[in-house]
């Protein structure tokens, strides 16, 4: 075991706050959660398990042939034996399923010496009625298959409540006494499920969770993970939750009698290091980057990936292109994936407040309510399409930037623009396409040649985006020359009409900001 690192700290008011919140805050997500919802309650067991062990109630088919033709269903009755004609009863209780076919021969053997032969199967196991009872959501009394799992007659119940249910502390109880143990983690885990073969008035108990831990950083899963007791191994935890390769190290935050310790183990060394309930464990990478790739995209002669120093600027891989004579060298362009996942997330919630806008919009009468959900109907399908809209992520390089002072990062992409003596409408004109560059031509211009806007420009938001991707409003520069050069955007952006003013207004900025981050004209 190696502890790199080991720090106590005197638990403040506020820390003891953090402390208490450690479980609450982003670990909504409970590991086996998911676990019930695969349908245990839609299929019975069938009876194939050859450990199973039959019982009063079971149904056996039964096929004899040669000097006897024979074939029925039977049932084991209360003495636990089945009666076959010419031969009598036959006990069969507490036979295993793969031995049954060899006992009930022996037994017919003893009647017919020769010329018969049998075949017995289990068609289906006896009905029972079994309690659940303990954290489950609707406890009560459940009509089964002696063979159906623990899980079926758990899932019958509702499952297990969230917040106190525990999956790893249930019990089978048969005469107030348990009879098996079952932790449903073992189950996530490593497929293990105890055959257990319930009777009637067996009860299925599920307990109260001992406690939990917070998962976080470089694991498949993150969320929080319920211990099965109050010092578990690292490694079982470990084990459980996929951590990614790029893991190397766990740091276990402990809260402890006034103190909150935090010790980081480098990963297959945590032999012997126990966590307590209530820790948080970060998955984390301690590895440090040499170098970064940065893929170079557009109108060059370069490669088309350049591997640079940890630490790079945007100068010195500029400095190693090689341009050609198309090579737009004032249109430089930098996208990067956190950006990316920024803008999503700011996008996202543009659209979470709109859609509660539109849901719990007051109207004053019947037909103004009729109108607005006709609305909000229109609204809600835009929502849902402008959700699906993936911004690029693009780093505006301003102009008069410092290339010097850009520092790149492992997965940036960069694109030299090619030079076009082109200009693109899209959105609201008739005919979306490119023209061609025209110095004495305004942005008016170019929308006429297009057809002309849907309806009148104003009532429209007129953005132009430059070669670098900056955007620049033209709201009232609509007849002005020289708002425009080669290789410039022009987007028309509808503003919506709808009944409420707020949510035209509230719509109208989101359009902005998916053409802005996204470059693309979303109209309602």
């Amino acid at each position: 075991m190696n502890t790199e690192a080991a720090i106590e700290v005197s638990n403040t008011p506020s820390e003891a706050a953090q402390t208490e919140s450690i479980l609450d805050i982003n670990h909504s997500d409970l590991f086996g959660s998911w676990l019930f919802s695969g349908g245990f309650i839609d299929t019975s067991f069938s009876g194939v398990n050859p450990e199973y062990r039959i019982s009063q109630g079971d149904q056996l088919l039964l096929q004899l042939w040669g000097g006897i033709e024979l074939q029925q269903d039977v049932t084991v009755d209360a003495q636990g034996q089945i009666f076959i004609p010419r031969v009598g009863p036959v006990r069969v209780s507490g036979v295993a399923n793969k031995d049954l076919n060899q006992v009930v021969l022996k037994s017919i053997k003893r009647v017919y010496k020769e010329n018969v032969e049998a075949y017995v199967t289990l068609a289906s196991s006896q009905t029972v009625k079994v309690f659940v009872t303990g954290m489950v959501e609707k406890p009560g009394i459940y009509e089964g298959q002696s063979a159906d799992s623990v899980l079926r007659y758990i899932d019958k119940a509702g499952g297990i409540k969230e917040e106190l249910g525990s999956y790893r502390n249930i019990q089978v109880k048969r005469n107030n006494k348990v009879v098996a143990d079952v932790d449903l983690y073992q189950f996530l885990n490593h497929g293990d499920m105890p055959q257990i073969q319930l009777q009637d008035g067996d009860l299925v108990f599920v307990g109260s969770r001992v406690g939990l831990v917070a998962i976080e950083g470089l694991a498949g899963f993150q969320g929080r993970y319920e211990l099965a007791d109050q010092n578990t191994p690292l490694e079982n935890v470990i084990s459980a939750i996929s951590v990614s390769e790029q893991a190397t190290h766990v740091t276990v935050v402990t809260p402890d009698d006034g103190t909150v310790s935090a010790a980081q183990y480098k990963l297959g060394e945590l032999k012997g290091v126990t966590v307590k309930v209530g820790s948080t464990i970060k998955i984390s990478s301690q590895l440090r980057s040499e170098s970064i790739s940065v893929a170079v995209l557009g109108e060059h002669n370069s490669a088309m990936e350049m591997v640079l120093p940890w630490g790079a600027t945007l100068k010195d891989l500029l400095d190693r292109i090689e341009y050609t004579a198309l090579s737009n060298k004032n249109g430089v362009q930098l996208f990067r994936e956190e950006v990316a996942r920024r803008q999503k997330d700011m996008l996202m919630s543009s659209l979470s407040a709109l859609e509660q806008s539109v849901l719990t919009a007051p109207s004053a009468t019947k037909e103004a309510a009729e109108l607005r959900q006709i609305e909000a109907q229109s609204v809600l399908s835009w929502i849902e399409k402008a959700k699906q809209v993936k911004p690029r992520g693009q780093v505006l390089l301003s102009d008069g930037y410092d290339p010097s002072k850009v520092i790149l990062v492992q997965g940036d992409k960069v694109v030299i623009p090619a030079k076009r003596n082109l200009v693109m409408i899209h959105g609201e004109v008739l005919f979306p396409t490119a023209i061609t560059y025209d110095s004495g031509k305004t942005i008016d211009d170019y929308i006429e040649q297009s057809g002309g806007a849907t309806r009148s420009l104003g009532d429209m938001n007129t953005l132009v985006m430059k070669a670098n991707g900056s955007f620049v409003s033209a709201n009232k520069r609509l007849n002005k020359k020289g708002m425009v050069n080669p290789g410039d955007e022009i987007f028309v952006l509808a503003k919506p009409e709808l009944k409420a003013l707020q949510l035209t207004k509230d719509i109208s900025q989101v359009i902005y900001q998916i053409a802005v981050s996204a470059a693309v004209a979303l109209a309602l």
